[in-house]
């Protein structure tokens, strides 16, 4: 039994979004640029401009998956994905969320490239985005700012011609 799902992002989740956007090592991750509060994320989640789920394993919300950036000429959206629950992150969940809302994003919205940014040091989540099949386009010299430090950004993607290759039939 798959106890991981996706669910349309609500109002009730912002209280849980906030505790995990005050904890540092996700706030550095994010590259969050003002303090998060309740209100912001309230506001973030009515906007309704981005295909935000949140990530539930065993009934428990862990995370969050969001598709923004949307180009619907060129059929491209910028993909995020994070596990706040401390406790639910190095289970391999990530991964299985963001299978899913790979077959969602290119299913549902007709995408032909999906892609990402992620600062050189989160070592695991480059990880995980290689071994799911994403593949490194370029570095972003200096454009991200981890605790007051310049450090690269690697830009990543994938085309829906790879996704469909890699997953079974």
């Amino acid at each position: 039994m798959n106890t991981l799902e996706l669910r349309p992002l609500e109002p009730a989740h912002a209280g849980t979004m906030l505790r995990w956007m005050l904890d540092p090592e996700v706030a550095e991750n994010l590259g969050l640029r003002s303090a998060p509060t309740l209100a912001r994320t309230l506001d973030w989640i009515a906007k309704g401009n981005v295909d935000a789920r949140a990530i539930f394993h065993a009934g428990q919300h862990i995370g969050n998956v969001v598709l923004d950036c949307f180009d619907t000429h060129l059929q491209t959206a910028r993909l995020s994905i994070y596990i706040g629950e401390p406790s639910a992150r190095g289970k391999g969940l990530a991964a299985g969320a963001l299978r899913m809302a790979l077959e969602r994003a290119f299913a549902d919205h007709h995408l032909y490239r999906i892609w990402l940014t992620v600062h050189e040091r989160n070592a695991p989540a480059v990880a995980l985005y290689t071994r799911l099949g994403f593949r490194q386009e370029g570095v972003l010299r200096g454009d991200f700012l981890l605790r007051g430090e310049r450090v690269n950004a690697i830009l990543m993607s994938m085309l829906r011609s790879e996704f469909e290759a890699a997953s079974p039939p």
